[in-house]
């Protein structure tokens, strides 16, 4: 059973929760010499008859003495109130289990593997939650082990309802962003294409005079350098403008 914060719906026999669990690692590890040959393990999830999963296999750092998963998953779940006790504001529920089994994954899918250990968590015990909740949860582990210390599994618990709030915010101010930063490309690059247009400006802007006139002084200067005379010059210029 389970303390919680009572709700106005108070005299309803149950209450569903949406849970968003994130599965952070297990440390320390190995606890006992026989688990440091382990190669890869996974976690097996089950709630009731309906609500199970797993994570993807994962190598222990043994140098780091963990096994970290870093996985998340959400966890619709239907909380019995207890309504024989009666304690004020304060509301019980029935027990509800969540249990983590370890396994050593085979080669052959078909086969679940070897259970390692064990983790189980009562989710009666936090009830409607309105933050996010660390947890500790012991592992009994399948091989003895002494003077050693317990590994423990780390969990988070968070309301899927502000989970999927909060990553809707952060993707709205990332297009934002995104947007903000193609608008301001756009103007660079329009900026850009106007210095451009306009040096295509300059360039079209001569006359057809101020070319004849670049045209003279050029092949006046060329003839001039060759030392001919002025008729010479004269019929040099009358070829030019017979072939312009």
């Amino acid at each position: 059973m389970v303390l919680g914060l009572r709700g106005k719906n108070r005299s309803c026999p149950s209450v569903k929760v949406d849970y968003f669990i994130h599965v952070k690692d297990i440390k320390p590890w190995p606890p006992t010499q026989s688990l440091k040959t382990v190669r890869s393990i996974l976690i097996q999830w089950t709630n009731g008859d309906r609500n199970s999963g797993s994570t993807s296999a994962v190598a222990p750092s043994i140098s780091d003495g963990k096994i970290e998963f870093n996985e998340s998953f959400r966890l619709p779940v239907l909380l019995s109130r207890d309504l024989s006790v009666k304690n004020g504001d304060i509301e019980v529920f029935h027990k509800n289990l969540l249990e983590f089994n370890l396994y050593e994954p085979r080669r052959d899918k078909t086969v679940k593997g070897q259970l390692l250990g064990t983790a189980i968590i009562d989710l009666a015990d936090y009830g409607v939650i309105n933050e996010s909740t660390d947890i500790t949860v012991p592992v009994n582990c399948t091989r003895s082990f002494r003077n050693t210390a317990q590994p423990l599994l780390y969990l988070k618990i968070q309301p899927y309802d502000k989970v999927r709030s909060t990553s809707t915010s952060t993707l709205r101010g990332k297009l934002e962003k995104d947007s903000s930063l193609d608008k301001n490309g756009g103007d660079s690059v329009s900026a850009l294409m106007s210095e451009e247009y306009a040096d295509e400006a300059e360039v079209s802007s001569l006359t057809d005079d101020d070319i004849s006139s670049h045209s003279s002084l050029a092949a006046s200067s060329v003839l001039e350098s060759s030392g001919a005379s002025p008729s010479q010059n004269w019929e040099v210029c009358s070829m030019q403008y017979a072939v312009c």
